[in-house]
């Protein structure tokens, strides 16, 4: 019973020191819109470098690298293990230390797959789908799906 009582209380305290990490992360990026909702086991690295919009909702495990700036607009939703990166290396073997910052923009009432990838310098136009494990590797136009690696254009959604 005392057993039972520890791990409760445990429990409980990491739940909520899981809570403050979160509240923590929202107030370190460069903005963070109302009603963002970011799991626990989120990274995100280059924190000065990204914005959120509204009611955007980050799943477990998702990676942003937003150091060259990362933009996600409103009702976006990003599902579970999500790669977004703003940094890339210079080609030549030796200056690949050197970081390239590209621009991710993500625009409103988007939604990002189980897994998929979005590479730097890409705009993801307002409304569209990503599919699981897509590599996006250049722009998608509004309201489309894409699919694929690289992901492609497989139809319009009819808004």
């Amino acid at each position: 019973m005392f057993r039972e009582l520890i791990f409760k209380c445990v429990d409980k305290f990491a739940y909520h020191y899981q809570l403050y990490q979160v509240e923590r992360l929202k107030k370190s990026l460069a903005f963070c819109g109302d009603r963002v909702r970011i799991s626990p086991h989120t990274v995100i690295w280059g924190n000065e470098g990204v914005s959120l919009g509204d009611e955007v909702e980050i799943n477990n495990f998702t990676h942003i690298f937003g150091a060259g700036g990362v933009e996600i607009g409103a009702r976006a939703l990003i599902s579970a293990c999500v790669s977004i990166s703003s940094l890339t290396h210079e080609e030549p073997i030796g200056r690949r230390n050197n970081l390239i910052k590209s621009r991710v923009t993500i625009e409103e009432d988007c939604w990002l797959g189980t897994g998929s990838i979005v590479l730097p310098g890409v705009r993801i136009g307002r409304g569209s789908i990503i599919g699981a494990g897509a590599v996006v590797s250049r722009e998608i136009p509004p309201y489309s799906v894409a699919i694929g690696v690289p992901a492609r254009v497989v139809r319009q959604i009819k808004s």
